[in-house]
């Protein structure tokens, strides 16, 4: 129902967008080889490039569920101005922490989930090996010194160690906070990536394949005030796309529009390789979609129309096109809201539904 609901108010469903990814089969084969490439150590920036409704947030929730499938962790984060901008790399840090998932931890913060679960594979390494693993050493020292004071509070009753490790590793502390644990520095703009390298690594420790981060574009990078920051949100970017040093096993996926690429700095498309664009999608594609979401909001709803075939699709869909109400999202919602009239008056078909509702 939830899944439905989402169609209904043209949002990305947070769950069950798989089984709406139809007629994007070219661009997840794509990302489902760049996921192999991570998985084997590298890092790598995809960019979607769509208009407004074109399925940019639903194909980001289809690549978060597929990854989470295939033993990813993942991060969504919605780029603003005011709270999470791209010119900001702390701040942006600071969101994939806290939005962190595994298949775990799908529906809550998933950090202290990690953290757990990365001490319990030490520990049985070492039972096992009678040594200390190799990540022990791979680890930047402030990162060990915020383990070591988070596992030292949990395990002996010091609440307030735990509570300033955390936020240490959220990117949220003073330095009166990192002094007070031992450390030399804090999560900044400079080390950001670098201490986001180390979380993959732990990440791989534990099992997992890599981090998949999810960048959600609600503010463009052209339309930020000043030139200033403009500037540092495309050496940002920059950053991602050749971050593999820094940052291995991680995956960066950037939604936006065409007006990024329209004031995009001289020469730096050279650093984005993978690029796809999202196009409409054919007739034929919108009713295999029109289907899902009719077979959908019939198992939601616990009802169902005989009349509401192939043929019934396809005129729905020739309405549709017809009147330009064809990009993914405004097609799905007046199909979504068509069937609900439907349901409650069952002496209509869909099409003179569609036609009552000015589709």
């Amino acid at each position: 129902m939830a899944l439905v609901e989402s169609c209904r108010q043209g949002t990305a469903p947070i769950q069950g967008a798989l089984v709406l990814a139809l007629g994007r089969e070219e661009l997840f084969d794509s990302m489902k080889q760049d996921l192999i490439l991570v998985a084997n150590g590298s890092s790598c920036l995809r960019v979607v490039n769509g208009i407004f409704g074109m399925g940019k947030s639903f194909t980001l929730r289809v690549l978060q569920e597929y990854a989470h499938r295939e033993g990813f962790a993942t991060s969504f984060l919605t780029l603003s101005s005011r709270e999470c901008s791209m010119d900001n790399l702390k701040s942006m840090y600071r969101h994939v922490i806290k939005g962190l998932r595994t298949a775990s931890c799908i529906d809550r913060p998933a950090l202290e989930d990690v953290l757990e679960n990365w001490a319990l594979k030490v520990k049985e390494y070492v039972m096992r090996h009678s040594l200390a693993p190799w990540i022990l050493t791979d680890l930047d020292s402030n990162v060990k010194n915020m383990l070591t004071q988070y596992f030292e509070g949990v395990h002996f009753a010091g609440p307030q160690k735990v509570d300033i490790a955390l936020r240490w590793l959220q990117g949220e502390t003073t330095m009166t906070d990192a002094k007070h644990l031992g450390m030399s520095t804090n999560i900044s703009t400079e080390n950001a990536l670098k201490m986001l390298g180390n979380l993959t690594k732990m990440l791989r420790f534990m099992g997992l394949k890599g981090l998949v981060t999810l960048l959600d574009e609600a503010d463009a990078i052209p339309s930020l005030p000043s030139a200033i920051r403009r500037e540092e949100a495309y050496k940002n970017l920059y950053s991602l796309a050749t971050a593999a040093r820094s940052t291995p096993y991680s995956y960066f996926v950037y939604a936006t529009t065409p007006a990024f690429f329209k004031r995009m700095p001289y020469g730096f498309d050279k650093a984005l390789e993978n690029v796809t664009e999202l196009y409409q999608l054919e007739s034929k594609e919108l009713i295999e979609l029109a289907e899902e979401v009719r077979d959908l909001h019939f198992k939601a709803y616990d009802w169902g129309r005989n009349d509401f075939g192939k043929s019934s699709i396809r005129l729905f869909v020739r309405r549709c096109v017809s009147a330009s109400t064809n990009t993914p999202r405004d097609f799905v919602r007046a199909l979504v809201v068509t069937l609900d009239v439907c349901q409650e008056n069952e002496e209509l078909t869909l099409e003179h539904a569609a036609g009552l509702l000015k589709i």
